[in-house]
């Protein structure tokens, strides 16, 4: 791929007659951007199985759980196709590929029985930096896509906006001491529990954005962007500005939730093919899975996995006498703690896409 500016607003790409989309403009529109509508889905259903008699609790257990059948857990756990599955990727990062694996599970089980506010507040906080993560990867394929030149500053002001944009209204809720998961408030610290902080965040948000979209107007004369990225981010930053505005906010993140694990399955699926095609895969399991005539079994199998984690926390809980909220956070954070871990490694990573473009 090209790294020079080109002249000119809005060309496609740094090779000629190259798409500026991730996959193509029908999978990208679907699953990557305008996919972002699915975000007020899982409040919708928790006000409307309110109105058909559901408890609070109830609609909010019913959609959670949902969400984790549907797409949050099948994202989860696609990782490890390409992750600790995958011979390949285990010869590259040796100890990387199995230390997670044991540390972050037993962390989480002394966390879950030792400091359980702290282990929710400290998987909020890593979960918001690893949804960035992800945006900020996709963000920078598009500016690859555009034959842009790459600067590290590029990432850290995507990464900068997606994350100020996800604080800035949640801020307000933290030094209010309102900010809460379930029946568990999250940890913020006392000395900055003031309105003055949070209006401090909110200008000092204001003056970067402003300085983000100047820099990025400056991109587009200079034609080092698309409109592919363009709407990509604009959705990105302004659902993350609206989702912490919610009164419930277990629902309201898992309407993020569903966008984010969206993505990610749609992405994993297409590395997966792409790598299958051109023989770059060694994981017999990934193999069975990989290609677009098998999309439904690759799918299947990641929702055979969460049902199999769920009878895992069903066991800890019913079986072991754990509190049931424990039960579920133990489960589920130490597959889902492991997953980010891998993926800060994954989406620092753009040669599977680079790979395939440079052959197609």
């Amino acid at each position: 791929m090209s790294s020079t500016a080109m002249a000119g607003p809005f060309r496609p790409s740094g090779k000629s007659g190259a798409s500026p989309w991730i996959a193509n403009r029908k999978f990208d529109l679907l699953f990557l951007t305008l996919s972002g509508a699915l975000v007020f889905f899982p409040y919708l259903s928790y006000g409307l199985l309110q109105r058909i008699g559901a408890s609070e609790g109830t609609a909010s257990l019913i959609v959670g759980l949902s969400v984790t059948l549907l797409v949050g857990g099948p994202h989860m756990y696609s990782t490890y196709l390409r992750t600790a599955l995958e011979p390949r990727f285990r010869q590259r990062y040796g100890i990387l590929a199995y230390l997670p694996l044991v540390v972050i599970p037993t962390l989480v089980i002394l966390g879950a029985l030792h400091a359980f506010v702290f282990l929710l507040t400290f998987f909020f906080l890593w979960a918001s930096i690893h949804v960035t993560h992800q945006a900020q990867w996709i963000s920078e394929t598009y500016r690859r896509r555009a034959g842009a030149r790459i600067q590290p500053l590029d990432r850290w002001l995507d990464a900068g906006v997606i994350l100020g944009s996800l604080y800035t209204m949640a801020m307000y809720k933290f030094v209010e001491d309102k900010f809460t998961l379930g029946d568990s408030t999250l940890l913020f610290p006392r000395f900055l529990q003031r309105r003055e902080f949070a209006v401090a965040f909110t200008v000092g948000f204001a003056i970067f954005f402003i300085y983000y979209v100047v820099r990025t107007a400056g991109e587009i004369r200079r034609g080092e962007s698309s409109w592919p990225r363009l709407l990509f981010m604009a959705l990105t930053v302004g659902l993350a500005f609206i989702i912490p505005l919610f009164d419930n906010l277990d629902v309201a993140f898992q309407g993020f939730n569903t966008w984010h694990s969206l993505q990610y399955l749609a992405i994993t699926w297409f590395i997966l093919g792409r790598s299958a095609e051109q023989g770059e895969i060694r994981s017999s399991i990934a193999l069975k899975l990989a290609g677009r005539e098998k999309t439904w079994k690759f799918y299947g199998s990641m929702v055979a996995a969460t049902f199999t984690a769920g009878f895992v926390y069903l066991f800890v809980w019913r079986g072991l006498g754990f509190p049931q909220d424990k039960s579920y956070y133990v489960v589920v954070l130490s597959f889902l703690l492991c997953h980010y871990f891998y993926d800060h490694i994954l989406f620092r990573d753009f040669a599977p896409l680079e790979a395939a473009e440079s052959r197609a």
